[in-house]
């Protein structure tokens, strides 16, 4: 587990205990302070700008579609705007890379514009006469299928294990990603210190 997702955790859990050492009783403390955020409609508000996405506002399918392809939904993207400061577009972890090109390749994949959007995906696709519905399609039935929705997160005993909203709401508000998906980070942390190592160093330790 990389640097960023470890200072996340310590964030996450307010009591300052890991969770592997909490008595229940300590646990339950920590679900109050956790719910008071998953109680709250502003955490749960759904902040993707793609609001004519099937999976707008279903976060189970939205997770399900990106962590398939390596990436994670757009209202977790500002950690990773975070975290990859400074570094330039076309040298930070592309997640974009596999979701551009449906996963058999790289066909619809723009090298110059790594932070390729779905509205540019589909308005390149139409200009070039590619089929792009075949790539909607195979986008929904992984969403939607109920294999690849299942939870992935280790911790089965957690209150909203299973539930994406209040896991994806909790975790953004203390700025780190669900378990599901926390590999990611450790491969934009991997991406960001080798572009850092070619600079002799971030520009905060020069």
């Amino acid at each position: 587990m990389g640097k960023y997702n470890e200072e996340h955790l310590k964030k996450l859990l307010t009591l300052g205990i890991p969770w592997e050492e909490m008595t229940e009783e300590q646990k339950k403390q920590q679900r109050k302070e956790w719910d008071k955020i998953t109680g709250d409609p502003n955490e749960l508000y759904c902040t993707c700008p793609r609001t004519g996405c099937h999976n707008n506002h279903n976060c189970t399918q939205c997770m399900t579609l990106h962590r398939t392809f390596d990436g994670f939904p757009d209202c977790l993207r500002p950690i990773d705007e975070k975290v990859s400061e400074g570094v330039p577009m076309n040298r930070r972890y592309n997640m974009h890379y596999k979701i551009q090109g449906g996963g058999k390749g790289n066909d619809l994949v723009d090298e110059g514009d790594p932070d390729g959007s779905r509205e540019r995906i589909l308005a390149r696709g139409q200009a070039e006469g590619v089929d792009i519905s075949d790539i909607l399609c195979a986008w929904d039935k992984i969403a939607k299928d109920k294999k690849n929705q299942a939870c992935r997160c280790t911790h089965s005993d957690c209150w909203y294990h299973g539930n994406c909203v209040k896991c994806i709401a909790l975790h953004r508000h203390f700025g780190g990603f669900p378990d599901c998906c926390a590999y990611i980070m450790d491969m934009i942390e991997e991406k960001n210190d080798a572009y850092w190592a070619e600079q002799g160093g971030r520009p905060e330790q020069k």
